[in-house]
Formats: C-alpha cells, structure tokens, sequence
C-alpha cells in the first residue's frame, strides 16, 4: 500500500468516525434523554486527558505539551481558543445535534470556510474573488435546499435546529482561524489536548461530571463511549496520522466524508428523511470546500503582508 493510499485511508477514517459520532450523540439525547452539558463536559474532559498522556509517551510531543506554558502569550492563546474555539464548537454542534438532527448539524457546520472568507474580506479590507463568490452562492442556495426540501412556504428543520446549524458554521471557523499560530509553534495534539481539558474543567462548573450521571444500558454505554474513544482519541489520531503522507488541503477535502457518514447512519439507523432537493442542498454545501481549496486562498499571514 503507497503512502498516499495510506493517508487518504487514515484521513477518510478519521471524518467517517467524526461524522458517525453526531448520529451516535443523537441516539443519546432521544432515547437516553442525556445531559447536553454533561455529555460535553465529560467527552472533552476524558478525551483531552487521554490525548496529554498518550502524547506524552513522545518525547517531542512531549516538549510541546509542556512548552505551551512556558509563555504568557501562548497561555492566554490557548485560553482564548479553548473558550471560543474548542468549548464553542463542541457546544453549539451537540446543542444543534439536539435541538435539530445530527445529519443536518454536520452539513451546516461545513458552511464554516464560507465565514472564513467573509471574515478575511471584512477584516483585511479584501475584494472577494470569483471562486469565493461562487462558493458564497453555492453555500446559499443549498442551504436554503437543505432547510426548506425546495418549498419557500417552509422549514423542514426546526428554526432552532437551523438557528444552531449556522452558528455551528461560524463556530467551525472561529476554530480554525484562533489557533493558526499556536498550532504553528505546539502542534495541533499539545492545542487539542490541553484546551479540551481544560474545557472539560471548566464545564464541570457549569454541570459537575457527577451530577445527573445517565442510566445508561450496555447500548448506551457503547454509544457514550464511542463518542469519547472513537469519535475524539481515535478520530483525532488517525487525523494526525494522515498529515504524514497527504498534504493537509487533501485532508481538508477529504473532511467532507464527515457529513457524508453522518447523513448515512441518519438515514440508515434513525430514520432521517432526505429528499431530492436536500441531497441536492447537501452537494452544493460540500462544493465550496473544493472550490475553496481548488482556487488555493491566500493565508492569514499572508493577508497580513
């Protein structure tokens, strides 16, 4: 097997194993009637541990993992991110896994390069390009597609669940676009690991991990852990992986098997109608990351210059 086969498996692995967590968190909130809070604050409490003591047993991860105390500006970095990045992301993404469905959910969050443009636009004062354009317009229409099955008379999701959707989007992007120098200097497993600790610590303020603890059967139990295993350490590791052998624009194209996963155990296993014109919303949503990566954006920093 060639290195790129290789990383086009670890890559797809991880985004399928991303996209079937929604669905999984779905069955929780329906059938178990679980804590949004507790759930999140349990996953990123649990997953980041695992992910600081796994990426201890290396000793270069290991002087990243501790490194990124050693400077105030990296602290307060990290802080920031952890709050308005990783804390904000998970949250408005279950809270629209719950209030809406998890297929939806995933599809609108991949609205986030959308917000990303507009926000280099406003921000650097630039003139949006042709390919920027098209993909604004494209994120629009099958929006509007994805919500409305085609009928302008109404929602085929709950305002809430759309509501949720889009800040999912913007969410996504203030993810990306928080950590771009810390995960430059750290790495992305010292960043992720740390900020989801601490985002666990500190919605555990907010819903202690021992409160309102779910009764859950060995079906609950397996969704619950799938989640905070296979969904967060093993998803973010094979990520990682793939970064290896396939540049990281391959990878980022290949997240799109997420909503892809997510819309097929939806369908499949809980029953999620999706018609014509959705799939059609759907396709148009997931063309802007190609669009976007084809037309090869210019960097922050080089916005900057």
């Amino acid at each position: 097997m060639g290195r790129q086969t290789q990383g086009i498996l670890l890559a797809s692995g991880g985004a399928i194993l991303w996209g079937i967590a929604g669905p999984v968190a779905q069955l929780l909130f329906d059938d178990y009637g679980v804590n949004l809070d507790w759930l999140i604050g349990s996953k990123m409490l649990i997953a980041g541990v695992i992910l600081l003591i796994l990426g201890s047993f290396w000793p270069a991860q290991r002087r990243q993992i501790l490194g990124i105390w050693r400077s105030r500006r990296s602290i307060m970095q990290l802080l920031i991110f952890t709050i308005f990045g990783m804390t904000a992301m998970q949250y408005v993404y279950y809270k629209a896994v719950a209030v809406g469905n998890a297929a939806t959910a995933t599809i609108l969050q991949f609205l986030s390069p959308i917000f990303i443009v507009l926000y280099i636009a406003f921000r650097y004062r630039t003139q949006p390009r042709r390919p920027d354009v098209i993909a604004i317009i494209a994120a629009l229409v099958g929006t509007y597609l994805l919500v409305s099955g085609g009928n302008p008379t109404k929602l085929t999701v709950a305002p809430a669940a759309l509501f949720w959707g889009i800040v999912t989007g913007i969410a996504a992007a203030a993810y990306v676009l928080l950590p771009e120098g810390l995960l430059d200097q750290y790495g992305s497993l010292a960043v992720s690991g740390w900020s989801m600790t601490i985002g666990g610590i500190l919605f555990n303020f907010r819903q202690p991990i021992w409160r309102d603890v779910p009764r859950l059967d060995w079906r609950g139990q397996l969704a619950y852990w799938f989640i905070v295993i296979l969904g967060s350490v093993v998803a973010y590791f094979v990520y990682l992986a793939s970064l290896q052998y396939i540049s990281a624009t391959a990878v980022g194209l290949l997240d799109a098997f997420e909503p892809l996963a997510a819309t097929a155990v939806s369908v499949l296993y809980l029953h999620l109608k999706f018609g014509l014109a959705e799939i059609i919303g759907t396709v148009l949503i997931l063309s802007t990351v190609f669009i976007l990566a084809v037309a090869k954006p210019r960097s922050l920093e080089e916005k900057n210059n």
